[in-house]
């Protein structure tokens, strides 16, 4: 099978198509041939750091099962950088047919990070406001999306040419460092940026409102006023690995079978052009999922 492999710790360009062998289920696993590859941010740092070759990168996927032909969305799973990859079964998910394959891909590690993040460790629900910094992030999209689902007020930052694509959304969309950001009075905070907005995010909360952060695609050491996170007796929470639940994922799919959850794609690349992906991230010029194509 063909795969875009990692020899080495780099940038973009140490992504190379080869051909490799083809892997091999082991018990509780099956066999996805992959149709569509959702690009992580998670990707990129371990194409810059990993210790480990030959790597093949990759946690999401949609395709079709070798054994029975079903349309599947791959989450969890190492690897989806290729023709072919072996997942867990309990990492394995039906999608409708209503669900395209490139969105299906999408949904993975963004929604499920988004998710876990707001609902299950922010408690965001009816009524609230929302607070997104970093919309056009993969994981900002889906909190966007995830947001007005659930029936929160949801505003999100940008940069400015990007406020169009927020406002399309159906999210009121603000500029990174808007003064106005420190005075929503926000329910939760997703904050996927780091040092950055950090400060902002803090001084957006309600009373008892959450920072929720997966992590920073900024730098991650951040300063803010103590002050106003002790007068509100709000909290920040850092939500670590997201677990692969079922009952999660299935709710995802469902939803967006429905179209009641639209992810957006920025775009879809083939994978020799791998590298020009990782570059378009890096630099900021997408908005969405950015989807490889076997």
């Amino acid at each position: 099978m063909r795969a875009v492999v990692v020899h080495e710790a780099g940038g973009p360009e140490v992504l190379k198509l080869e051909e490799v062998p083809d892997p091999r289920p082991g018990e509780g696993e099956v066999l996805v041939r992959v149709e569509a590859v959702g690009i992580n941010h998670v990707d990129l740092t371990r194409r810059a750091s990993a210790d480990t070759f030959p790597l093949i990168l990759g946690y999401d996927a949609a395709g079709r099962r070798e054994d029975s032909g079903e349309r599947v969305l791959v989450t969890g799973t190492p690897g989806t950088y290729a023709e072919l990859v072996a997942a867990k079964e309990e990492n394995v998910f039906a999608i409708p047919d209503s669900l395209d394959t490139a969105a299906a891909a999408a949904i993975g590690v963004p929604y499920r990070t988004s998710w876990w993040s707001l609902v299950e460790n922010g408690g965001l629900k009816e009524g609230d406001t929302l607070l997104v910094q970093g919309a056009s992030t993969a994981t900002g999209q889906a909190s966007v999306d995830i947001g007005l689902s659930l029936g929160a007020k949801v505003y999100a930052t940008s940069r400015a040419e990007k406020l169009d694509k927020v406002r399309a959304l159906g999210a009121e969309a603000l500029e990174y460092g808007d003064p106005k950001v420190r005075e929503l009075g926000a329910n939760v905070v997703f904050d996927p940026i780091g040092a950055d907005t950090f400060s902002d995010s803090v001084d957006a909360l309600a009373p008892q409102g959450t920072v929720v952060t997966p992590g920073a695609v900024s730098s991650p050491m951040v300063s803010f006023n103590l002050w106003s996170l002790m007068g509100k007796r709000a909290r920040i929470q850092g939500v670590g690995s997201t677990p692969t639940i079922r009952e999660t994922m299935e709710r995802l799919i469902s939803l967006a079978g429905e179209g009641k959850l639209k992810p957006v794609i920025d775009r879809e690349l083939p994978f020799q052009q791998a590298a020009d992906a990782h570059r378009a991230i890096e630099a900021r010029e997408t908005f969405g999922k950015v989807i490889l194509r076997p």
